[in-house]
């Protein structure tokens, strides 16, 4: 959830809801045009004007939260009370009543430029190159034209996709066109992914070794750094409906150039493009946000943009592993600003597509992980 713009007088609401009712409200407000907080707003208005409205199902809500003009927290509270019903299903109905009334128009009302999804967080090993490989997958799947950035030094996401890194010094790599030095154009790098069942939408942009050395170089760069990544990708940015950056594993440069380029746009509506966040049900993983969130809020203090919280993404969670595991996972899914978008279990399937150096929705098609990425590339599309 994404707060509104500095100087409007709002409220936060904070309140269960199904994830179907999410999904389905983030989708509809996108086709008219519309952010979440507008929808809401229009919603409860609605439901205000019907006393009489139905119960709805809300079995399975989870704690989602968004923003109302100054007062109307407490105005949908005081309803609730006097109509006798729970927030849980006061926002429920509202939200059923608005979609009622809204239904999917002929075509989206409002352009938008390429999605921008950057999947990072500092802490090594909880499943970054999972999330992006597998989410830029189930985009491709969709239909959707998708362009996966391996912008780790490591090269893990190339190498797990059966592909190679781009040789040094060979003029083509992503930081050789950041900083203007590339021979060739950048569509020049760019892989696409044999397998059918992705309709050649599916391209990669492989790593280079050369990002070791990220840091150290852009650091000299005296101007026009945190529009560097922007330049590179400008020439192929009509080319695709979406970009999936796998983030790198530290809080430098590297990441701060990343996060930049995810900034919301002119024109954009909120959380369509910035960070995805996968974490482990533990407590270094809640540490790591807050150090990751403290860089996100000084960048977009010291240049003046904003950068969307898309959500979390619980992964290898095993609720054999004790309460704590538990817990853990229940604090994550507690959270409403942003939200948990989906809760992967620990399962065998992604290691063995890793092994064999193939996409996990070709290797795997019909496992919970790959299903799991289809339902959040649906969401995170709308």
């Amino acid at each position: 959830m994404t707060s509104p713009q500095s100087g409007e007088s709002t409220d936060k609401l904070i309140v269960n809801l199904t994830p179907e009712l999410r999904r389905d409200l983030k989708i509809r407000a996108a086709e008219h045009g519309l952010n979440v907080t507008d929808a809401t707003a229009h919603a409860l208005s609605l439901w205000y004007e019907k006393p009489d409205a139905a119960a709805v199902e809300v079995k399975g809500a989870k704690s989602w939260g968004t923003y109302l003009p100054s007062g109307g927290a407490a105005r949908f509270a005081d309803e609730c009370e006097r109509r006798g019903v729970a927030k849980t299903q006061g926002i429920a109905q509202a939200v059923t009543l608005w979609l009622f009334h809204q239904p999917s128009p002929a075509k989206r009302l409002v352009s938008q430029p390429v999605r921008r999804i950057l999947v990072a967080i500092q802490k090594g090993g909880v499943g970054k190159t999972f999330i992006s490989a597998g989410l830029a997958q189930a985009f491709a799947e969709l239909g959707l034209r998708v362009l996966l950035i391996d912008y780790d030094p490591q090269g893990h996401l190339t190498r797990r996709l059966g592909q190679k890194l781009i040789p040094m010094d060979s003029g083509v790599s992503l930081l050789e066109h950041m900083l203007g030095k590339a021979r060739k154009h950048i569509r020049r790098s760019i892989v696409v992914m044999p397998q059918k069942r992705f309709g050649e939408r599916l391209h990669l942009l492989p790593a280079c070794n050369d990002a070791f050395l990220f840091d150290a170089v852009m650091s000299s760069m005296r101007t026009g750094r945190e529009e560097s990544l922007a330049r590179a990708l400008e020439p192929v940015e009509k080319d695709y409906d979406v970009i999936v950056l796998d983030g790198p594993p530290s809080l430098g440069l590297a990441m701060d150039i990343a996060m930049h380029y995810s900034q919301r746009r002119e024109g954009e509506l909120a959380d369509r493009s910035g960070l995805l966040m996968p974490v482990w049900p533990d407590t270094p993983s809640f540490e790591a946000y807050d150090l990751f969130n403290s860089q996100r809020l000084q960048l977009m203090e010291m240049t003046r943009v904003q950068v969307d919280e898309l959500g979390f993404v619980v992964n290898t969670y095993d609720g054999r592993r004790g309460a704590s595991v538990q817990k853990k996972k229940e604090e994550w899914e507690e959270r409403a600003n942003p939200g948990v978008l989906h809760v992967f279990g620990d399962l065998k399937e992604q290691r063995d597509a890793t092994d064999h150096h193939t996409p996990l929705l070709e290797w795997a098609p019909d496992c919970d992980l790959s299903n799991g990425l289809r339902s959040m590339a649906r969401e995170l599309a709308a």
